[in-house]
């Protein structure tokens, strides 16, 4: 694990640190948060999938409430992309 406690000066910081060579060629995240903050996710991208507090009943309502608003897709269409994902990843895999 990396863990760097900075305090910007202003908007734009450039970050930089030495990557363990067990991490060389693996994904990485990089999450920036204020301490007081926590793990935590602003109010508009909270979701029971993510980590972090859990969602009060009310926070809850009304992420399903912002979950009904947007788009859709028909059933036929999501299987289809799925089927076209699915056959490039085991491409990928071969």
């Amino acid at each position: 694990m990396i863990h760097k406690v900075i305090i910007p000066n202003n908007r734009e910081v450039t970050l930089s640190f030495t990557v363990p060579e067990d991490y060389v060629g693996e994904e990485m995240e990089v999450i920036a948060f204020t301490r007081r903050e926590g793990q935590t996710v602003s109010a508009e991208l909270l979701s029971p999938a993510l980590q972090g507090s859990p969602l009060t009943n009310q926070e809850f309502v009304n992420w399903i409430n912002q979950a009904e608003m947007m788009p859709t897709i028909s059933l036929d269409d999501a299987k289809s992309k799925w089927t076209k994902k699915r056959q490039e990843l085991q491409q990928l895999i071969k």
